[in-house]
């Protein structure tokens, strides 16, 4: 039996993070929410995610500033980080992979290319999960 990968979801829109979390569960996935950046750190430090989907724009500490310390501290720098985020003008995009997010999708999107970054980034890039 497989061990279940832990995903994080980061989105202070509550509706979209449960949504997510709730369709990761049931493809088998343990799926923890967090809505700002602060939650995130703390949920992160906690119990250490397989991977986090994270938005941008939230409040107290937005999703870059989650990024770039995430990839700066030795402890959680490899962690696969999707940003899946509203802002997508190719500043935000280029912002988004020189803090080193794996990769970085757009709002409105469909959960099947979710999917398809999340099962990528778990395997590391080598085979679907």
């Amino acid at each position: 039996m497989a061990i279940k990968k832990k995903i994080l979801v980061v989105d202070d829109e509550k509706e979209t993070c449960n949504r997510i979390a709730h369709r990761l569960q049931k493809k088998g996935f343990i799926a923890e929410t967090a809505y700002d950046g602060e939650e995130a750190l703390k949920a992160i430090k906690a119990g250490r995610p397989d991977l986090v989907v994270l938005d941008i724009v939230m409040p107290k500490m937005n999703g870059l500033e989650v990024l770039k310390y995430l990839k700066t501290s030795p402890e959680y720098a490899f962690l696969p980080v999707i940003i899946l985020s509203m802002k997508s003008s190719q500043e935000d995009l280029d912002k988004g992979i020189s803090l080193q997010a794996d990769f970085y999708l757009p709002k409105p999107f469909s959960f099947e290319n979710l999917m398809q970054f999340i099962n990528f980034a778990i395997s590391g890039g080598d085979e679907a999960v």
